[in-house]
């Protein structure tokens, strides 16, 4: 055995970085076969460089066992470290980007998304990919999608990151433009499409019908021959030169948040990919045409990019290797383009195949259901380029994850499904006694996801199913308020409900307020409207923190102010609406009814307003009030809230379901519900019963707010069932009433 004199010398130091940068093997192994050839000198410099003491080793042996000790599996090719981009992979394993519906609706990100990320990142994994980020208005596909177009996003999406990054994970941003799949009034692709190109999507349409269910598929159906009509107008120049432009904006907005890298999507038959195919892409010359040609679009955006961000920050792509669509991407040309991309200093290459055009089909459907489906294609993809690459494609067991890696199939192994259904694959893996859930491949997270109802998993526990549904609701709830203002009585009201409007430093806080003046205004009421802008000013700057002002927006009127303010709200699309109570003025009631999913709050003018009922049916609406109430007035110490139910049978069954929603909701267990008795006889009506008794304690306990869930009944089924709300609306005196819907 050959044997080194100095074993720490500056060669050596080097030796050691190289192969362990350069070697795909994980650390038992390399350090085995290296002292076999360096000599057992050699030994206590490896024990050096991985942190273990010499003394305790007297045998090559039991340095080995120790060594395996510290890899902590029985997997070693998958928890083996990897160099991609100059970050250093502490494993193998990638949280692969999937849409989850988790962002506000206008972009921003949310508090479920961030916990969301979070969980992925705590899993274990090296990197966490945030899916499908939106880098032009235009380019979103869906209500709910994250978005990164402008400045403001910037805040959101470093909290975003951080979260991932303290969770011991790298943060990738991934960048997106849907192109034709956009939700969007003018959808972007590069040609118009043919009649050939039509009758395939509307024949793929049929195989995408059938994944959902009957009721819900007229109202797809309409949307996407909508949408399938708005693809007879191509890109123009103007329109390319703008959308490469915002993806080297958005990806100096990645860089400024945090973000370690970014990934452009390439795949799913979004923009970059449809300039790449020749579905997609009828342009005879420029930015269509033959091969190289195709190129031009998707290289352009990297150049955008690069240009906007420093030359060590790391650019990965989603690259489409099987379109499985007539005259689509195939395999030949994706590696051809995997190469192209390699020589433009590209980090990573992560593979997908299918799109909406293709995946819902019988053929395809069996063949993606096969368990690593892509291992033939990411052989080839792998051996022809010398970068990383990541694959996915049902990769369901641990076992088979480290075999991908050993036989070089690929660098990384992606995560999608199976990591969402189990959150715990990672540490499972380590703990061969734990059982991992599997993904059973019943795309009913798809079904969620294209409905707009959020991410969720038929495989996970009912208690965080409901709590993911709940969160959802929410977003169209409670981020974006608007203020009614008609006259200087309202003025009164809105300063007297001031508590109830803002919540001590909140940040990013800023309603819109929305003054409606009558054509001929007297010079009081013109001052009073100048005193209540200075005044909410002056509040604003007091009690919110970050970027940003009130919003007024001053409009004259004559006629119909119910549907002045009703489009008004529909056109902001405001989760949040505060109107003043008036009872010579029945519309601004009526309006509390006419808008469905936001939180509608009728304000009145008292000094109880910290004294807060919250009447429960212990219905779905109730934990949508649960949860409003959590992320709002129960973070106030000032506010005293209670929890009554108009109990009409036995205690025991509406006791136990009351702590069920307390646990779907995170709340307290401590918090108790009390019970009300209605009356015998006080009305042959059951709900009029639960109403006389709810407002009697309203007003005999001098309760100066009400909360109450809405059920989104249509005007005719409150007239032939009753509504509780309504009821309890038309019976208050000086009361404030929320409704949550």
């Amino acid at each position: 055995m050959k044997v080194f004199k100095n074993p720490n010398s500056d060669f050596h130091v080097l030796l050691w970085t190289n192969l362990r940068e350069r070697s795909s093997l994980p650390v038992a192994v390399l350090c085995e076969r290296t002292s076999k050839l360096f000599g057992i000198k050699f030994l206590s410099f490896l024990l050096l460089q991985i942190n273990l003491p010499w003394p305790l080793y007297e045998t090559q042996t039991s340095f080995m066992d120790q060594i395996r000790k510290k890899d902590m599996t029985a997997y070693p090719f998958l928890f083996s470290p990897l160099q991609v981009g100059g970050h250093q992979m502490k494993n193998r394993l990638i949280a692969l980007p999937v849409h989850t519906g988790f962002a506000y609706p206008d972009g921003t990100v949310s508090s479920w998304l961030i916990d969301f990320y979070t969980r992925l990142a705590d899993s274990g994994v090296a990197m966490v990919v945030v899916a499908n980020t939106a880098v032009s208005a235009d380019g979103v596909v869906s209500k709910f999608n994250l978005r990164i177009d402008k400045d403001k996003f910037i805040p959101g999406l470093s909290k975003l990151a951080k979260a991932i990054q303290n969770k011991g994970a790298i943060a990738c941003l991934q960048l997106n433009h849907a192109g034709r799949f956009a939700k969007t009034s003018r959808p972007l692709l590069p040609s118009a499409v043919t009649s050939e190109n039509l009758s395939f999507n509307v024949e793929s349409l049929k195989d995408f019908m059938e994944f959902f269910p009957f009721e819900k598929r007229f109202s797809l159906t309409r949307y996407l021959l909508g949408q399938f009509n708005k693809w007879r107008q191509a890109m123009t120049c103007e329109d390319r030169a703008r959308v490469i432009e915002d993806f080297g904006l958005s990806a100096a907005r990645a860089y400024e948040a945090g973000f370690d890298m970014v990934e452009l999507h390439g795949a799913n038959g979004y923009l970059l990919c449809q300039y790449l195919s020749c579905f997609t892409n009828k342009i005879d010359s420029g930015f269509g045409g033959d091969f190289q040609e195709r190129t031009t679009f998707p290289l352009a955006v990297i150049q955008s990019v690069k240009k906007n961000v420093p030359k060590n920050f790391p650019v990965g792509y989603r690259l489409i290797i099987r379109e499985w669509v007539p005259q689509g991407i195939d395999l030949p040309e994706a590696l051809a383009f995997a190469q192209v991309l390699e020589k433009n200093k590209i980090a990573y290459l992560s593979a997908s195949a299918g799109t909406y055009n293709s995946i819902f089909s019988p053929a395809v459907l069996k063949s993606i259901a096969k368990t690593a489906y892509l291992k033939k294609d990411m052989a080839k993809l792998t051996a022809g380029v010398g970068i990383p690459t990541i694959t996915s494609g049902r990769i369901t067991t641990p076992l088979m994850a480290d075999k991908l890696v050993k036989e070089g199939i690929a660098d990384l192994i992606g995560l999608g499904r199976p990591l969402r259904t189990d959150p715990l694959w990672v540490a499972k893996a380590v703990d061969k006694n734990r059982k991992i859930i599997h993904c059973v491949n019943c795309n009913w997270c798809l079904k969620q996801v294209v409905l707009e109802q959020g991410f969720a998993c038929s495989r996970w526990p009912e208690e965080l199913r409901d709590r993911t549904r709940l969160e959802h609701q929410l977003m169209t709830r409670n981020y974006k308020p608007l203020w009614v203002i008609c006259d200087i009585e309202d003025i009164y009201t809105f300063k007297k409900s001031l508590p109830l409007l803002i919540r001590a430093k909140k940040k990013n806080f800023f309603p819109t307020v929305l003054m409606l003046r009558q054509a001929l205004q007297g010079r009081d009421v013109d001052q009073a409207q100048n005193k209540f802008i200075e005044w909410m000013k002056d509040v604003v700057d007091l009690n919110c923190s970050g970027d940003g002002t009130v919003n007024f927006v001053v409009k004259e009127h004559t006629g119909n102010l119910e549907k002045l303010v009703y489009d008004e709200i529909c056109m902001g699309d405001y989760g949040q609406v505060f109107i003043s109570s008036n009872s010579n003025e029945a519309w601004r009631d009526r309006l509390l009814y006419k808008q469905q999913g936001k939180v509608l709050a009728r304000l009145c003018a008292n000094i109880r307003q910290h004294k807060v009922i919250v009447p429960v049916d212990l219905s779905p609406a109730t934990l949508l009030v649960m949860i409003f109430l959590r992320k709002t007035l129960m973070r106030e110490k000032n506010f005293h809230i209670s929890f009554v139910n108009v109990l009409t049978g036995k205690s025991s069954p509406v006791e136990r379901q009351w702590e069920k929603m307390k646990k779907i909701t995170k709340f307290k267990e401590n918090i108790p519900l009390e019970f009300i008795r209605p009356e015998n006889n006080m009305a042959t009506n059951m709900t009029t019963n639960v109403i006389l008794a709810l407002v009697e304690t309203i007003i005999t306990r001098k309760y100066g707010t009400v909360i109450m869930g809405k059920r989104g009944l249509s005007g005719i089924k409150r007239w032939l069932l009753g509504s509780v709300s309504s009821g309890v609306l038309h019976r208050l005196t000086d009361q404030t009433l929320f409704l949550i819907d």
